[in-house]
């Protein structure tokens, strides 16, 4: 299911959040549905529901368009909130919602004016929802920020000692919805061309802002300014030259498990997704490092304030009228009369049919009844008066007529080509009167009945509304549970590795009791320091830093698979980046194990069952060394495990990849590890793919 987007932003200036909500939502949907040649404009000035119809846009897509504004305000005119919500449905079936709302407090709130926008895409979208161009408009007119960081559109140039403590209040402040992306410079400043060469980093970087506006700051420093940084941040927190890190909110430097969720991008990663052709960044690169920071506010980002504010607004849906400003006002009781003069039709016609002389006599009766009949229209029509006994006189005859004509003008609004000669065309004329009252009657009792029962829905929906709310609250309540839980996990893990290290240690001093600590070999547990990301464990296995682990284990396909595998980077815990190191270790020793002879056959599962003294292993419930006959049997699927190798393992340059570890058994979905052991041709394994659970019959 494709990802919303959501930033807030804080407002400084003159003019309140509503005005300026109402001035940017009216000028994007101008833009987007210019409505050429019409009078009539996108506008949604009052309160409701407005039903444009289908429009085209900009780029001639055609799209069911419905706008809607929602406005509370508090009883103390404390508070004043505002929801301008535009949903297009396209033919496809696709909808896109985008919402923006404005609250302007004047007390006891940690806000002044602020704004947030939602865009919600279809479920089924391949594609993240992006920022619109409503936030870029805002953003690019400046005096937005974040609890006083400020939200641009490009990268922002940290060069002094003040600036830097600026930017550390900023990543230290606990209300900051807005993640912190801070660039590391290129060289330390000296030296002939590095002031080109920073000069260069920072054009370059400047593209990378984009598919995170509003939910992320980038900030480079300057070599003066990240010694300084370093130095304040901690050498825990702070990230190598030519790299990015970002500091997503809640930062907690005292917790040593916090550090993992503060993502790093190296300079190997960042020089993979470089485009030397055309001198920038490929917009993959820049999608994955907007991911952390959008999902986070997607998912986390509204504070019971906003949260509280957003459900008094959506209440007032249910209240406001609707209007269809496209439409003529006049269709609906046109279509009500055409009703009403079918049904006053039908009983004329049941009357000519039980009374064939008064038929006769009755022309007006015959042409309402009669299909082929044309008679002139009621515009056209003389207005014949049958005169009265004993008004003879002209001044009589004009009385008559000023009080006969209104009731003509009535008949013909069920009888439209009522035009008296005789007293039987006066009686038909009656007679469709009574017949169109009563079917007028008829229809108000429907609308009255259709009322009820609309009113009912009504409020079954308002306690639908209700229970909504409680269960958006019991769901924020258990993603913050499942948050402490993933926290807790960390630190479980953390203490784990410290125990296998300890007991690593113990089991040597056993084997070797005369042994000192400078014979240990510290190569082994300088591997069992575990990756605070995926892109960490990415660079380990592709920048020559881990031979001893290279030797047995490669990445068959490094550029094919980069993008997959710092995906997973966007996921809340960095426990993937350790597992997935771990069963990279474990296959490691079993291929070692198998070249020293103390594991003589079998498959990684044999050797997980069993595994030798002395080597690392890990649960035989983490590992696949098959895939289903289902999953075999499928071409798609079958293609999808089907990975690169080299043709020395398989003379096609590919091979079926089933087996595979998985990091944890609860989740179908959770991300997985597919390999290829070649113990026969070049003694080494090949991972052909890390990355999110592929399709199975299984997958959502």
């Amino acid at each position: 299911m494709a990802r919303g987007y959501r930033a807030i932003l804080e407002l400084e200036g003159t003019e309140s959040a509503k005005q300026t909500a109402d001035r940017l939502f009216h000028e994007w949907a101008h833009k987007k549905y210019p409505l050429r040649g019409s009078a009539v404009r996108v506008e949604c000035d009052e309160e409701g529901i407005y039903r444009f119809g289908e429009l085209t846009s900009q780029k001639g897509e055609t799209a069911d368009i419905v706008a809607t504004k929602l406005t509370e305000t508090s009883e103390d005119k404390h508070y004043a909130r505002q929801l301008l919500e535009f949903v297009e449905r396209r033919r496809s079936g696709e909808q896109w919602t985008t919402r923006l709302f404005a609250m302007h407090a004047t007390k006891e709130s940690q806000y002044r004016d602020v704004l947030w926008v939602e865009v919600t895409p279809p479920r089924d979208s391949e594609w993240d929802a992006k920022p619109p161009r409503l936030v870029r408009a805002l953003v690019t007119e400046g005096n937005v920020h974040d609890h006083g960081m400020p939200l641009s559109d490009s990268l922002q140039t940290i060069s002094d000692e003040q600036q830097v403590e600026e930017l550390i209040g900023w990543i230290r402040e606990d209300r900051r919805r807005a993640s912190v992306v801070v660039a590391a410079p290129l060289t330390d400043g000296s030296g002939q061309g590095a002031l080109e060469a920073e000069s260069r980093w920072k054009a370059i970087l400047g593209s990378l802002t984009r598919d995170s506006l509003g939910c992320a700051s980038y900030f480079l420093l300057t070599p003066d300014a990240y010694r300084h940084f370093r130095e304040r941040i901690g050498e825990e927190c702070v990230m190598p030259k030519g790299s990015l890190r970002t500091y997503l909110p809640g930062f907690r430097p005292d917790d040593p498990t916090d550090r993992f969720r503060h993502r790093v991008l190296t300079a190997a990663t960042l020089l993979r997704g470089y485009d030397e052709t055309r001198k920038k960044f490929r917009p993959e690169l820049s999608a994955i490092i907007a991911r952390t920071p959008c999902e986070y506010l997607w998912e986390k980002g509204l504070d019971k304030e906003l949260r509280r504010a957003q459900a008094l607004l959506d209440k007032k849906r249910l209240t406001v009228p609707t209007f269809h400003p496209l439409r003529e006002s006049a269709r609906t009781v046109e279509l009500l009369d055409e009703k009403v003069r079918r049904e006053v039709g039908a009983s004329l016609s049941t009357d000519a049919r039980e009374t064939p002389e008064a038929a006769g006599k009755s022309g007006s009766a015959y042409r309402a009844t009669c299909p082929d009949t044309h008679p002139p229209s009621a515009e056209s029509a003389p207005d014949v008066n049958v005169p009265s006994a004993g008004l003879s006189k002209p001044r009589e005859q004009a009385e008559h007529l000023t009080w006969y004509q209104p009731l003509q003008r009535l008949i013909r609004r069920f009888l439209p080509f009522f035009s008296p000669r005789t007293p039987a065309d006066l009686t038909s004329g009656v007679m469709a009167l009574s017949s169109g009252l009563d079917a007028m009657n008829r229809t108000y009792e429907e609308l009255s009945s259709e009322r009820d029962k609309l009113s009912g829905e009504l409020q079954a929906a308002k306690e639908l509304l209700d229970g909504a709310a409680g269960d958006s609250e019991e769901i924020r309540t258990l993603k913050q549970d499942n948050e402490n839980l993933d926290r807790e996990l960390s630190e479980s893990l953390e203490e784990r590795d410290s125990l296998a290290r300890r007991n690593q240690y113990l089991e040597w001093k056993v084997k070797n009791p005369g042994a000192t600590d400078a014979e240990r070999d510290f190569v082994e547990e300088q591997l069992d320091e575990r990756p605070t990301s995926m892109s960490e464990l990415f660079d380990r296995m592709t920048r020559g830093s881990f031979e001893t682990v290279t030797k047995y284990v490669v990445l068959s396909d490094p550029n094919g698979m980069v993008e997959d595998i710092l995906t997973l980077d966007a996921l809340v815990s960095s426990r993937y980046a350790a597992e997935f190191w771990n069963y990279i270790l474990v296959l490691r020793d079993y291929m070692r194990a198998r070249e020293a002879g103390d594991f003589a056959a079998g498959n990684v599962h044999d050797y997980l069952a069993n595994p030798p003294e002395g080597y690392r292993r890990c649960s035989a419930a983490r590992h696949k060394s098959n895939e289903s006959e289902t999953v075999k049997g499928n071409e798609k699927m079958r293609r999808e495990r089907t990975r690169p190798v080299p043709r020395e393992v398989d003379p096609r340059g590919e091979i079926e990849m089933w087996a595979h570890f998985a990091p944890t058994h609860c989740d179908q979905n959770a991300p997985r590890m597919h390999y290829y052991a070649d113990t026969k041709t070049t003694g080494k394994v090949y991972i052909g793919y890390i990355g999110r659970h592929l399709t199975n019959t299984k997958t959502n």
